[in-house]
């Protein structure tokens, strides 16, 4: 398992915009709050593994952008090549899942599709979103029809197995926009999952579209 150290050099190596940085961090805190809620079901998820898993899934989006490709596909060779293949296979399937199984992939599938930008918002409107930007013929928009149908049921999955409403993820949005980094580490340490940080990010510093700026 990468450490959050490493995790966070290899954001900055990659000059991750400011903004996908901030995506990140907000599925993140969904993610491992999701996944400290299945642990007090007794459910075997392996926190620290959606926590890393979380903050990389985007970790070749811009390259992505700028060259095409499959973004998710690409961040899991990444992974593999660095030599961390179970945190690359949950980063190939955050856009598309394997199986319906309640798992590490699902969880950062599922966080993901909660998070607009850094913001979380309800399933139906994320895809509208992606409807009125990608969904610019008949056939990619049944392509992204089916996607919902089939994150609906992701979503009945986990959140009848948190015994949580769609609603209750909502409250992470009061969180302090500078916080995204650090939410869930008092849940993450009393689960004995994640060392602390030692490094500060000033989120406000960087503009939207510059990299990640990390202070020594």
């Amino acid at each position: 398992m990468p450490s959050r150290q490493w995790a966070i050099d290899l954001i900055r190596d990659k000059c991750m915009p400011h903004h996908i940085f901030r995506h990140s961090m907000a599925v993140r805190k969904v993610a491992v709050v999701i996944a400290c809620l299945l642990k007090t079901k007794r459910h075997a998820i392996d926190v620290r593994l959606v926590d890393r898993a979380a903050m990389l899934h985007d970790i070749c989006k811009i390259d992505s952008i700028r060259n095409g490709g499959d973004h998710a596909l690409m961040g899991e060779r990444l992974l593999n090549e660095f030599g961390y293949p179970v945190v690359a296979d949950v980063i190939g399937q955050h856009v598309r899942l394997k199986s319906l199984q309640l798992n590490e992939a699902m969880i950062v599938n599922y966080a993901d599709k909660r998070v607009k930008h850094d913001r979380v918002v309800s399933l139906s409107e994320r895809f509208i979103d992606l409807m009125n930007r990608y969904g610019t013929d008949d056939a990619r928009q049944e392509r992204i029809l089916q996607h919902y149908r089939d994150i609906v049921k992701v979503e009945d999955i986990i959140l009848s197995s948190c015994n949580i409403d769609d609603l209750w993820l909502d409250n992470l949005n009061l969180i302090p926009g500078d916080y995204p980094f650090y939410c869930g580490e008092r849940l993450l340490r009393e689960n004995s999952t994640v060392e602390n940080h030692n490094k500060d990010i000033d989120l406000e510093r960087v503009y939207q579209d510059e990299p990640v700026l990390i202070d020594e």
